[in-house]
């Protein structure tokens, strides 16, 4: 899954992440992309796409593992 094929929500749940879990740098792409209109989000999703993507699949299994 590529982050630009994500919706906003799936997004969020990615940079809230990037905030709490991630680095100082992915802690501030986060930020940006709750600042960014949609022409630079997108430019945010795609040159982040890795972060975003692996946020969000880690939010993913911690809530698949919540359920168990």
């Amino acid at each position: 899954m590529k982050a630009i094929d994500m919706d906003y929500d799936m997004l969020l749940d990615a940079a809230r992440l990037m905030e709490s879990q991630g680095g100082s740098f992915a802690g501030h792409i986060a930020r940006a992309f709750y600042c960014a209109d949609s022409t630079n989000r997108e430019k945010l999703l795609s040159a982040f796409d890795d972060l975003f993507c692996k946020y969000y699949r880690q939010h993913r299994l911690y809530e698949l593992n919540q359920g168990e």
